[in-house]
């Protein structure tokens, strides 16, 4: 009989150690998901994305804004957004998670925009990783000029030329 309310005793005890020296808190940033580092690795994901008017092969000439020549796709939760004619319709917008790749054509950079919480997160990554202007810069205030001209479509200005 002793011996078996030993065996309870320490098997209570091993539990309670098991159990509570494991509550450790874990170092986690949320925010480390919507970084310039994660939104590149993100736009080189080529499974993840679908080419505008689903054609990879389709170079736009980009005469009407600051990037030139560019490829534009869109992630999966993006497209759920957009029609047949692969356009946003005119008054809606893009889903949280939603993001829009350029892929210019003479530098390789990425300029992106990613929907997080109702408004846009804008970057533009050069093809080496490197940033050319992050996420955390300013709010996008030098990309939101050019991209709230008329069209109504949740900023995407590509859809008003092309």
């Amino acid at each position: 009989m002793k011996i078996n309310l030993l065996y309870v005793v320490f098997g209570g005890i091993l539990f309670s150690c098991f159990c509570f020296s494991c509550t450790k808190d874990i170092g986690y940033n949320p925010l480390i998901a919507y970084s310039d580092k994660a939104l590149y690795d993100s736009c080189r994901n080529e499974e993840a994305f679908q080419y505008y008017k689903n054609d990879p092969a389709a170079v736009y000439s980009g005469s009407n804004g600051p990037h030139g020549a560019f490829k534009l796709k869109f992630n999966k939760i993006a497209q759920t957004a957009l029609t047949d004619n692969g356009k946003l319709p005119a008054g809606n917008s893009f889903p949280d998670g939603s993001m829009v790749v350029k892929e210019v054509q003479h530098n390789g950079m990425y300029a992106l925009m990613y929907k997080r919480s109702g408004s846009w997160l804008w970057a533009e990554i050069n093809s080496d990783g490197s940033v050319a202007y992050s996420v955390n810069k300013d709010g996008g205030a030098g990309c939101i000029s050019c991209h709230s001209q008329g069209g109504h479509r949740d900023l995407v200005v590509s859809f008003n030329f092309y």
